[in-house]
């Protein structure tokens, strides 16, 4: 009876969110239906000892994360209307060179993907001009897409208003901050052996890079903006205050806070536009409609979805986990396979997220579903929470846009105009951050352990 809920999870997902690209979170909502239905009409629970005891506890300990992303949408608003997102571009576009093009087509993606939180959105901007770029200097599409790719991608493992960064956190129960600083130990190796295989290979780029493009979004942002060194100011307060570990959403708030002041007295906007900014994004109008589409973004809006799937997903773990069905699957894994080593912890938990992308083609799902079946694990071989953080974002978030039937791969392959197999090998960063958790796992790197208490 315990594998039932997961074989009929298994195969929604597989057919709702991998073959017809339905909404997780409604595909998580007819899961957690179906394990309800099971509970009360076979196991002999009630409706409401499953709310008490098992949904209400679970969503509890996520509430923090779920206010994290309501934080996060109003904060990318704000932002985006005080011109700290543009003017932190427009710094990075001034870095391109031709010798050491690839290498810096991956850190200025990677620049904007931190503070804007999005891969997609890098990808359909930056990224564009990149390719066009790339194509003008001869250097080979698939190489240059791999290393936006990365650069994109290292943003939204790394970005602490990603999604999938927040979802990573939510999923294990872990800081925010905590989470990114634990995400260093395998996305930032792994991101420097991106930089030095590129730079390598730029070494045989020769010519001049033709501005054109580029020029086009700086003329854009210095013509929509005042731009000036303060606008600094938000993005350093809240990385200085989570190095002070200062708790995540009072260290968003004074971010948030900060920008809407630069709106209103740097950039001149209204009372009244900092707010609509704060609820449903950006609405800019220039030019440019590459510009258009990297600042029409962010609100509290953009995070529905999101505090949806994470809602859906903690019903589901909190009936399988309360019932004891979770706990059936996970001792049977302990038996079989793990046995009581941490390496083949680390290694089941990374396959999992792995083959949850290949499913379904989710990237949320390839964090929730790891996340969820081996949380109760990792706490009792005593490992951190934030290991179960890094190892699932390793394994789902940058895996899924090597997946080509996958919405990341489809999208990041008519974005930037190459197939997703083509660029698949230069995304250095996303298949080698799985493969140094496996070896950590193995040889104990990174791997901390909870303090326990005399």
């Amino acid at each position: 009876m315990s594998l039932l809920p997961i074989v009929f999870a298994v195969v929604l997902l597989v057919y709702g969110v991998g073959i017809l690209k339905a909404n997780a979170a409604i595909m998580l909502l007819l899961i957690s239906m179906f394990v309800t239905f099971i509970s009360i009409f076979y196991l002999g629970y009630s409706w409401d000892e499953l709310l008490e005891k098992g949904i209400r506890p679970t969503i509890d300990r996520a509430m923090g994360a779920i206010l994290i992303l309501m934080m996060v949408g109003p904060m990318v608003g704000a932002w985006l209307i005080s011109g700290t997102i543009p003017y932190f571009i427009y710094l990075g576009l001034h870095i391109l060179t031709p010798k050491t093009f690839l290498v810096s087509a991956a850190i200025l993606c990677s620049i904007s993907s931190i503070m804007t939180g999005t891969s997609w959105g890098t990808a359909a901007t930056l990224g564009v001009a990149l390719m066009g770029v790339a194509y003008g200097l001869g250097i080979p599409l698939s190489i240059a897409a791999g290393a936006v790719v990365v650069g994109a991608y290292l943003g939204d493992k790394l970005s602490p208003i990603s999604d999938t960064t927040i979802l990573a956190a939510a999923t294990a129960e872990v800081d925010i901050f905590d989470h990114v600083r634990s995400m260093l130990w395998t996305t930032l190796p792994a991101f420097i052996i991106s930089l030095i295989v590129y730079q390598i290979f730029s070494f045989k780029i020769s010519g001049s890079i033709d501005y054109s493009r580029i020029n086009q979004l700086l003329d854009g942002i210095a013509a929509t903006f005042k731009l000036n060194p303060l606008l600094l100011l938000p993005p350093v307060a809240v990385f200085y205050l989570s190095y002070k570990k200062v708790p995540s959403i009072p260290a968003l708030w004074v971010g948030t806070v900060l920008a809407m002041i630069l709106a209103l007295i740097l950039q001149g906007a209204g009372f009244k536009d900092v707010i609509t900014a704060m609820y449903s994004g950006g609405n800019f109008n220039t030019p440019i409609p590459e510009l258009n589409k990297l600042l029409n973004r962010g609100g509290i809006t953009s995070m529905v979805s999101s505090i949806a799937t994470v809602f859906m997903a903690y019903i589901f773990a909190g009936e399988m986990e309360y019932t004891g069905m979770l706990g059936k699957i996970l001792d049977t894994i302990k038996e079989s396979f793990i046995k009581g080593k941490v390496g083949n912890l680390i290694l089941s938990t990374s396959l999992t997220g792995i083959l949850t992308g290949l499913v379904t083609g989710n990237s949320y799902l390839s964090i929730i579903v790891p996340g969820r079946i081996y949380h109760p694990m990792f706490k009792d071989f005593g490992i951190k929470r934030n290991v179960l953080s890094r190892t699932t974002e390793d394994s789902g978030t940058v895996v899924v846009p090597l997946i080509s039937w996958s919405a990341a791969g489809v999208y990041m392959t008519a974005t930037l105009g190459v197939p997703t197999l083509s660029y698949a090998p230069w995304a250095i960063m996303c298949y080698l951050g799985f493969i140094l958790a496996w070896i950590y796992g193995y040889t104990g790197k990174a791997i901390w352990k909870e303090q326990t208490k005399n």
